[in-house]
């Protein structure tokens, strides 16, 4: 080890993954994290006799460096899994994506036809100012739909109005998906790349998302860093360079 220290803020993903590569390099790294278990959103808690993941869960990605380090991590102990997504809507399961025959039948024929007649009415006159998630996803797919099924999800899940959350949200989720891509992969199938909201596979560690961050926890100790578990940092002070 260099006598280069490096502390990391948080063992969620991003902080285990930069601590984990540093150590690769041979640096001394101190992680710190509020929690008492490593993996942020996407860890795996013990809950009812099972193991439960607390948030994300899906891993896929286009960027052959990022599959390769989550592989180097986890090991054979994975299987691809199917994807099985659906929305709860007044009494029915509406899969996602969307497949045209089930929205047309859960919906019915003239709320889905109002909900195809809205997006076309935000595909001619878009908002303007796209700043807010209510004003991002309205434009890619209608107001009618996003009142349905965007809107409150995502009140629930944030906690604050879709008119006072950044865009931002909508962009890093679903970034070039809009209604018309959803129809036209309903219809014809994914044609080239497919986007990545619509992935039908996925790789699942054995023992739950988290499984990955715990073993990237335990590499990171082999190597010789420390991990402080229940230790919230409440600022720093940068060391002076001579």
């Amino acid at each position: 080890m260099t006598e280069k220290k490096i502390a990391v803020i948080g063992a969620g993903p991003a902080g285990l993954t930069c601590a984990y590569r540093l150590a690769l390099k041979g640096m001394a790294v101190e992680l710190f994290e509020a929690e008492n278990a490593v993996g942020g959103m996407a860890k795996t808690i013990p809950l009812w006799g099972q193991l439960v993941d607390l948030g994300p869960h899906r891993f896929f990605s286009s960027d052959p460096r990022v599959n390769q380090l989550w592989l180097d991590v986890i090991g054979p102990n994975y299987s691809m899994v199917q994807r099985l997504t659906r929305i709860y809507y007044r009494n029915r399961f509406f899969d996602y994506p969307l497949k045209a025959s089930n929205a047309i039948v859960n919906l019915g024929f003239f709320e889905a036809a109002f909900c195809v007649l809205s997006y076309l009415k935000a595909a001619l006159f878009p908002e303007e100012d796209e700043s807010t998630f209510e004003a991002w996803v309205s434009n890619r797919f209608g107001r009618r739909l996003y009142s349905i099924f965007f809107k409150t999800y995502s009140e629930k899940l944030w906690g604050i109005p879709c008119t006072e959350l950044d865009a931002d949200f909508a962009a890093q989720r679903i970034k070039k998906f809009s209604l018309f891509e959803a129809i036209k992969s309903a219809f014809f199938g994914s044609v080239g790349t497919k986007h990545k909201t619509l992935v039908d596979e996925f790789a699942y560690p054995h023992l739950g998302a988290g499984a990955v961050y715990h073993e990237m926890a335990r590499k990171i100790r082999d190597l010789g860093g420390r991990i402080h578990l229940g230790t919230p940092v409440v600022s720093a002070h940068p060391a002076s360079t001579p």
